[in-house]
């Protein structure tokens, strides 16, 4: 990981069913999700997922309804646990962290909206982020630092 990455998204795979191993054996033969399905019973979530995100920037996953996007979000901040791979957040090994790292990691470092949630309409996006401050008791100023 470089020194300006602030994540780190390394051969993630995310696989659902009764024999991930067989199923990632037939990805990396060439075989589509269709027929690994088919033959096995698995449902690919995430196949071989990796990027990077430095500090600053702007950095987007799109594609079609189905395509694994909620599924690679839940692996990043670990509310999925991924069936292979690395994702660094900062300093800390998220794939290998314990539940009470996860608990730290998941209220201080990382947060995410949920798509049956969505926003507060009635607020702007930064009252958004204020109030997920507020839920933490954290002080006006800093608050303001943050969320802005």
């Amino acid at each position: 990981m470089m020194a300006q990455d602030i994540i780190l998204v390394k051969n993630l795979y995310k696989i659902y069913g009764p024999n991930p191993e067989g199923a990632i054996s037939l990805i990396k033969k060439g075989s589509p999700k269709e027929r690994i399905r088919e033959k096995t019973g698995n449902i690919v979530g995430v196949n071989n997922g990796s990027f990077k995100v430095k500090k600053g920037e702007i950095f987007v996953i799109m594609g079609l309804s189905g395509s694994g996007k909620s599924t690679l979000l839940r692996c990043v901040n670990r509310l999925v646990k991924p069936t292979c791979g690395k994702i660094i957040v900062g300093k800390i090994d998220v794939t290998a962290a314990n539940k009470k790292a996860l608990l730290q990691f998941r209220r201080k470092e990382t947060a995410m909206v949920f798509q049956d949630f969505a926003l507060f309409p009635h607020m702007s996006v930064i009252e958004n982020v204020k109030y997920g401050l507020d839920v933490q008791n954290v002080k006006k100023g800093e608050k303001n630092t943050k969320s802005e």
